[in-house]
């Protein structure tokens, strides 16, 4: 009897081990496979990065941190935050998706005549990064580093948003320097009274006619009349950007009773996910002391603009012209 007791537990030990063991083999076989980590082609911490510049064969920008944001390097405008979102942590190091020899020749992967990305840190250090043509399959592009002859494969939106900087600055909205074809409405409101444009207009058939609204009257734009509004609706050619100066008052700049206010909506180059177009407002005051140019301010920054005086008389006269019934 003490025997056949002693068999059976032991089976039950054995019987209980053999569950356990096929436990873990099952569990090591149906779960997911370790993925280790993908190699990066530089790594820096994102409070590291005091400044980037981006050259590409449109132009190059250059951008600095101060205090807690980010401006353009030479301009006390800030960037826009629209579009700067993200570009900090883009900056701080792409995954390779393929590590590569170095080429026999630099044309081979479009390295020859590279576009820039130099990144400054704290403590004076760079990194610098060529980026190439794209591959052909459009996924990702040639890059390297400065200083290695090796070659990675990197996302292609990763370059392209680190591109898209240089070839279209992230300017704050209120920068008024667009393509007047983007322009869909154009208003100006003065002491002589308020003219509207709307410009190109989607409608339910298509594009709506440009039409203007003086008061209670509105017509259609003949065509010598929407050239005049499009000569000025992209915007000054004369656009400084100023701190506000120590001892010049709103009285003093003209804008405690603005002389004029104008109002521009106008559609992005390439929308946003929120958003298609947007708007922007300015108090347009006294000439400045050199009379080149009329002092403006927008509510959306602290800052003290300049516009050119012949842009702001132009659009001045548009609010006299005899536009409703002409058209």
């Amino acid at each position: 009897m003490r025997s056949a007791l002693v068999r059976f537990v032991l089976l039950l030990i054995l019987a209980s081990a053999s569950v356990t063991a096929w436990a873990l083999v099952s569990n090591d076989d149906d779960g997911p496979e370790a993925t280790p980590a993908r190699a990066r082609l530089y790594t820096v911490a994102q409070d590291d990065i005091v400044n980037v510049t981006v050259q590409t064969e449109t132009g190059t920008a250059m951008f600095e941190r101060r205090g807690a944001g980010w401006y353009f390097a030479d301009s006390p405008a800030p960037v826009n935050l629209d579009r700067w979102g993200g570009v900090v942590l883009l900056l701080s190091g792409p995954e390779v998706e393929r590590q590569l020899a170095a080429p026999t020749t630099m044309s081979e992967f479009g390295l020859d005549v590279p576009d820039f990305v130099s990144i400054g840190l704290a403590g004076g250090s760079r990194v610098e990064v060529r980026l190439g043509s794209e591959t052909p399959d459009e996924r990702n592009i040639y890059a390297q580093l400065v200083g290695e002859s090796e070659v990675a494969l990197v996302n292609e939106p990763w370059a392209r948003v680190l591109r898209r900087l240089a070839d279209e600055p992230p300017l704050p909205y209120w920068y008024y320097r667009v393509d007047p074809a983007l322009v869909r409405l154009f208003e100006v409101e003065s002491a002589d009274g308020i003219v509207t444009f709307f410009l190109r207009l989607p409608s339910t058939d298509g594009v709506a006619p440009d039409r203007v609204v003086q008061g209670d009257a509105a017509s259609d734009l003949a065509n010598a009349e929407r050239d005049a509004v499009l000569r000025v609706a992209g915007g000054p050619s004369d656009f400084d950007i100023a701190v506000w100066p120590e001892g010049l008052t709103l009285k003093d700049a003209g804008l405690q009773s603005p002389s004029a206010v104008i109002r521009v909506t106008y559609e992005l180059v390439v929308p946003l996910e929120d958003k298609s177009a947007v708007s922007a407002v300015y108090a347009v005051g006294a000439r400045t002391a050199d009379g080149d140019g009329y002092y403006a301010a927008t509510p959306d920054s602290p800052l003290l603009l300049t516009f050119d005086a012949d842009w702001v008389e132009e659009v001045l006269s548009l609010v006299g012209r005899e536009f409703v019934g002409g058209g």
